[in-house]
């Protein structure tokens, strides 16, 4: 068999009489964590780490492996090191002859493999080498990506981030993106600290842009979850809508199904209600306002609560219809206003060690829930479908669980998750904070409740996946209008005389 791109790679360098090499590799092939890992496995260490940390790698290297040391800049290194390494310059385009290289830098590394052993005698440009990609996966049964490109990703994410003005709607997808394309891999724990840095400046402006929310128009659209009903209402009072609640859904998840959903989609990102725990923030949804703190959360209220606010806008209660997991989609004909609650992907989140988990979880609720099947049937039916969360979730780390003291008097509303804490009496509240003022900077507390805004939790355990802080990724979360394609042109042709005879 013959032998792939890291093999070879690997070979080259075990022609040198040294085991230590300082390498300068400009196009950056050997900072890839795939890459990194193909060598490790083949004796070969690759370090890019600060000065004290590629000496603690030199000095602890196999005697018998090799030792790469990334830097620009060679003179940094102790004369020790120079002495027994060899300095070199790396660069893909030696291994990949003829080939446009930014075009093929950043594909994975099977299909690296399949270019490697497919050298070009003539230079390709740009246009041919992605041409002859596409030829050899059609002939080869190959499906191909790019790796992550994890550079590019933090300077377009620090570049939103240093806007006057932050959309915290685009940081949202960004982040959400770049989660999707590296759970699981080795770049996540990267992506998650870069992650938990947007949060930082998110935790920063939330104070002030959150107040603003709950109190915003939702004539073009909802900013948060409270908002929901009166924007369906002002937008499509006379359409058959269908609102489709999934609890604990986060944007990374929603990206992971989107392009699965049939239709036409139009995405917003919206925020849940702080803290971010169901009982407030789908209480919010389908109350159509604020929630209130002695609700008890529960089918049977969600559902009388929806049909109360269609009726007060003058729905027959014969038109009004909720559902909670088990969907029904016949007898819809004189339906105009339905909701569907799916909870089964919250219980799937609180199970989770982490968002590896999580992700093949999510996989399966995909396949399980038939919700692409229930969009579909609905678009047919001739519904306009709403697709939404009452909060995300975030992967946590345990502070610590709560002692018995701590626990006293925080079960006023009902509802305690590992991410906030609410307290029935003010001197409990302020007992808790003097005792861990380590805390102040990571919670936000109005009140009598304490929630965490970093990635936190009360917890014993090393990592979690739950909810109920102010993280970003609990906070920001999907708000998406579903048309059927066939039928998009008279769909807005009506919205739009719906929205002018409502501006009248």
């Amino acid at each position: 068999m013959a032998k792939g791109l890291i093999h070879h790679i690997a070979e080259t360098l075990k022609t040198y009489s040294s085991t230590v090499f300082l390498v300068e590799n400009n196009d950056r092939f050997l900072y890839r964590g795939d890459v990194k890992n193909g060598l490790k496995v083949l004796g070969i260490e690759i370090s890019n780490g600060s000065s004290i940390e590629q000496r603690i790698k030199f000095e602890m290297r196999e005697p018998d492996g090799l030792l790469i040391l990334l830097s620009q800049d060679k003179s940094n290194y102790l004369e020790d090191i120079k002495r027994q390494a060899v300095a070199i310059e790396f660069r893909i385009a030696d291994y990949l002859q003829g080939y446009h290289i930014p075009s093929v830098i950043q594909l994975d590394l099977p299909m690296l493999d399949k270019l490697f052993s497919n050298q070009q005698l003539v230079k390709l440009n740009r246009y041919d080498t992605l041409q002859f990609i596409k030829l050899l996966s059609k002939e080869k049964g190959l499906s191909y990506k790019l790796a992550f490109n994890m550079d590019k990703f933090v300077l377009e994410l620090h570049a939103l981030l240093k806007e006057e003005t932050i959309n915290w709607s685009v940081v949202s997808r960004l982040i959400a993106s770049g989660l999707l394309e590296t759970i699981g891999e080795p770049q996540f724990e990267t992506m998650l600290n870069v992650t938990n840095k947007a949060n930082e400046i998110f935790q920063e402006s939330l104070q002030t842009i959150y107040h603003q929310t709950k109190n915003s128009s939702a004539v073009k659209k909802p900013r948060i979850v409270s908002k929901i009903l009166d924007y369906l209402n002002f937008n499509f009072r006379d359409n058959k809508i269908a609102l489709i609640v999934v609890d604990g859904m986060a944007f990374w998840q929603y990206e992971f199904l989107r392009s699965s959903l049939p239709g036409k989609k139009n995405e917003e990102v919206i925020y849940s209600w702080l803290p971010s725990i169901t009982q407030l923030s789908r209480q919010a949804i389908f109350r159509g306002d604020m929630p209130k703190t002695d609700y008890r959360q529960g089918p049977v209220n969600e559902e009388k609560l929806w049909k109360e606010y269609w009726k007060a806008k003058g729905c027959n209660e014969f038109e009004i219809i909720y559902q909670h997991e088990k969907v029904d989609l016949s007898n819809l004909g004189s339906v105009s206003k339905l909701a569907i609650v799916f909870k089964d992907l919250d219980e799937k989140m609180h199970s989770s060690t982490d968002y590896t988990d999580l992700l093949m979880l999510t996989k399966n609720w995909l396949e399980r829930s038939k919700i692409l099947q229930v969009v579909e049937k609905l678009l047919q039916k001739g519904f306009t479908v709403f697709l939404t969360s009452d909060h995300g979730n975030v992967q946590a780390k345990g502070w610590r669980g709560l002692n018995g003291r701590e626990k006293l008097g925080t079960n006023k509303s009902g509802s305690r998750s590992e991410r906030h804490i609410e307290y029935t009496e003010q001197w409990l509240f302020d007992e808790f904070m003097a005792n861990n003022p380590e805390l102040f900077n990571a919670v936000l507390n109005e009140e009598h409740t304490i929630c965490f805004k970093t990635d936190l939790s009360f917890s014993n355990k090393d990592t979690l996946v739950t909810h109920g802080g102010a993280h970003l990724l609990e906070v920001l979360i999907p708000f998406i209008e579903i048309r059927d394609e066939m039928s998009m042109t008279t769909n807005l042709d009506t919205h739009d005389d719906v929205q002018h005879a409502n501006s009248m």
